[in-house]
């Protein structure tokens, strides 16, 4: 059997959105096993995928000899085509080392070009769905629609009822909220005045509001929980990956600021509106995905610090109500 290995080191939501290239990976190579290649906090991701063969994490920090062990044991699959989505000078020069008879990927410096067998120069100011497809168009020479999706084993379905009930949450009766963003980027954030405001809306319709995040994260949810009143369930460092993604699934709809959770939530296919500062659109949310922008001269700048923040700040929580579409507004 031939081996394919996809190899795709970050982010989160860059590794959910992979999920368009594993499909259209296996569909345009079926005689081939498909192999991942991942840093370990994304591993997991794709356990549940039943189109990867194989899943090797990607060793970190500066010990040579585990790297050297690492590679050795990868080099024994004897790959025949590795494919980089990464797309940067050292993924570049790992598929060099890493010994495939054909090396195809993404590069953006010259260099990197000359450690690839099939070199694809990487583009900004594309769709992140696009870009992949376009990405594959070059190597398969057809335009095949990628498919956005999480796999999720039925035991982890099964137990998610679990989880459910110690939270007191029921399918479809409440609202997901995930208000932080990467620590680096401030810009990203919305007040928490207008989260807490929010989340009243959705209070007084009998809906739960549920604040996820990881450990970083608490701070900020417990105060939004805080203003908020009761019903504001806060699970912040909680949630595993699968849980998280159920979790995000069953729920009415997802508000969440540019981050990973918004990937998480179009691969779903749950309702989610993203709201944008700092970063563009239409280069950075996927398919299907609502988003609020306010037209800014400043914006979009891709500054992590700003004393203004104007972009932010005019997007009030009126303006996200109004995107909604929940029944129980109708009644």
């Amino acid at each position: 059997m031939k081996r394919l290995l996809l190899l795709k080191t970050g982010a989160l939501g860059d590794i959910v959105l992979t999920s368009v290239s594993i499909n259209i990976a296996a569909e345009s190579f079926p005689e081939y096993e498909i192999y991942f290649l991942t840093k370990s906090q994304y591993a997991k991701i794709y356990k549940d995928c039943p189109l990867i063969k194989k899943i090797f994490i990607l060793p970190t920090g500066k010990k040579l000899f585990t790297f050297l062990k690492f590679l050795k044991e990868l080099r024994k699959e004897k790959i025949d085509i590795i494919i980089d989505l990464q797309g940067n000078l050292k993924t570049n020069f790992l598929c060099f080392l890493f010994g495939g008879k054909k090396r195809i990927g993404l590069y953006k410096k010259p260099l990197g070009k000359l450690f690839l067998t099939i070199g694809v120069k990487k583009k900004s100011g594309l769709n992140p769905i696009l870009s992949q497809e376009l990405f594959w168009q070059k190597i398969t020479k057809k335009m095949i629609a990628g498919r956005l999706q999480v796999w999720i084993s039925d035991d982890r379905k099964k137990n998610f009822n679990t989880f459910l009930k110690k939270y007191g949450l029921e399918i479809e009766k409440y609202v997901v909220f995930h208000p932080s963003a990467s620590s680096e980027w401030k810009t990203k954030l919305w007040s928490k005045d207008n989260w807490t405001l929010l989340a009243r809306f959705f209070l007084g319709k009998n809906l739960k509001v549920v604040l996820i995040g990881d450990k970083n994260s608490s701070i900020l949810n417990s105060e939004i929980a805080g203003f908020a009143g009761n019903n504001v369930i806060d699970l912040s460092g909680k949630t595993d990956f699968f849980t998280l993604a159920l979790l995000i699934k069953n729920s009415i709809t997802l508000v969440t600021t540019d981050s990973g959770p918004m990937h998480i939530g179009a691969a779903t296919g749950v309702e989610t509106i993203a709201i944008f500062g700092p970063t563009d659109p239409e280069i950075h949310c996927p398919p299907g995905v609502k988003f609020l922008k306010e037209n800014t001269s400043c914006s979009p700048c891709y500054k992590k610090n700003c004393k203004y923040m104007l972009c932010m700040k005019n997007i009030s929580p009126e303006k996200v109500k109004e995107m909604f579409k929940i029944e129980k507004e109708k009644n």
